[in-house]
């Protein structure tokens, strides 16, 4: 009966009731808030995963098999369609959280050692410019070690790049004003004491003090990249304001934007 139904509906120009819309937009802030809840949900249980794994060096197989779990179920509810297009969230420097990529296997086991350490991996990206520079940086007892690789890229989709890498770049050594060693060190599972290193260790922080004037100031050394390792593809899974998964030639990559509360979980 139409004049029944004037009373209770009147109808909008897209010629929704009304009342149905009302009854409606509650029902739908309460689905996105679940689906917001969810997502930060697996984002903050993969933060978990991948802590204490040394980049994924020490993760085992079945480590390996739950995060790849919660990679590809957030990857399923990717809210960014066209990450290359999306300038304003993929631009900036991204932080490595985890890996599964193998060339960089015998960098982390290098870092893994007692006396040296994977202070970072990041990776920056300009759009504007299509460019990425790759940088890490070593702590060891006496210095911090810092190199990088710059590359140049094209879009080939709305979510893949082809990388071109250019030249590494490796920066004089930035000596520290006294030498870290830690206190005892694991050498086949026996702990060994460094106290009676560390006390003898006078000259030894001279002669470091001197090298570091020695370099202050040089120029960084720059090394050309040979054609047949220069070029890579990367694919861009997922991608928000703090969080990127990224799969190149090389296996999976996750990062954390620089800044992002992920990184003080």
């Amino acid at each position: 009966n139409e004049d029944e139904g004037e009373e209770q509906y009147v109808e909008k120009g897209n010629g929704t009731p009304v009342a149905a819309q009302v009854a409606a937009e509650p029902a739908t802030a309460d689905v996105a808030e679940g689906f917001d809840d969810r997502v930060a949900d697996l984002k903050r249980c993969l933060v978990d995963s991948v802590y204490g794994t040394e980049l994924g060096f020490r993760a085992g197989q079945e480590l390996r098999a739950e995060i790849l779990e919660l990679v590809n179920q957030l990857e399923a509810v990717n809210p960014t369609r066209a990450p290359i297009e999306a300038t304003q969230l993929l631009d900036g420097n991204w932080i490595l959280l985890y890996t599964a990529f193998s060339e960089l296997l015998p960098l982390l086991a290098a870092g893994a050692t007692p006396l040296l350490k994977v202070k970072s991996i990041s990776q920056s990206i300009d759009t504007a410019s299509q460019s990425i520079v790759n940088s890490t940086t070593l702590s060891g007892p006496f210095a911090d070690l810092s190199f990088s690789a710059s590359a140049t890229f094209e879009v080939r989709s709305p979510s893949r790049i082809q990388v071109e890498f250019k030249e590494g770049i490796v920066q004089p050594p930035e000596i520290k004003p006294s030498v870290d060693l830690p206190a005892d060190i694991d050498v086949f599972g026996q702990r060994i004491s460094l106290s009676p290193v560390q006390q003898s260790l006078g000259p030894l922080q001279d002669l470091v003090a001197n090298i570091s004037r020695t370099i202050s100031g040089q120029p960084p050394l720059k090394i050309p990249i040979p054609g047949n390792r220069s070029s890579s593809w990367l694919l861009i899974t997922y991608l928000d304001e703090d969080l990127r998964i990224s799969r190149g030639d090389g296996g999976l990559f996750v990062l954390a934007r620089q800044g992002s509360p992920l990184l003080e979980q």
